[in-house]
């Protein structure tokens, strides 16, 4: 989905007349939304119609959505087809002593900033 208003920013002549009519055609669909600074916006998504009109003239559409929400969570698309376990997820298991350096002080300058968030001056 796009704002309408990004698409101008490309320097597309008359997209808002060219917008208007594929809305009208139904091959684009509008949907209310917000702008980072609070202001609202009309969104535009391909409509099921304008997926298929694609496809008849040799375009490749690449996922089909369906109608947006708010609501609606982002989901990473897998095209493995292995089972994810979230390896990388799992609590820390280095070996043994790799973190001992977490122990220590770090010298900022004339400084000693202890782990406990305590800073003493190099004596």
């Amino acid at each position: 989905m796009a704002p309408s208003n990004a698409l101008v920013k490309t320097g597309i002549g008359a997209v808002h007349e060219s917008l208007k009519w594929l809305v009208e055609q139904g091959y684009v669909k509008e949907h209310p939304g917000l702008q980072s600074n609070g202001a609202s916006s009309m969104l535009h998504s391909l409509s099921s119609k304008g997926q298929a009109a694609l496809r008849k003239a040799g375009a490749a559409v690449a996922i089909e959505c369906p109608d947006p929400s708010p609501a609606m969570a982002r989901v990473a698309s897998d095209t493995s087809g292995a089972l994810y376990m979230g390896e990388e997820l799992r609590p820390f298991t280095g070996r043994a002593g790799s973190m001992d350096a977490m122990r220590h002080p770090s010298r900022f300058g004339e400084n000693l900033r202890h782990p406990d968030g305590s800073i003493t001056p190099v004596a």
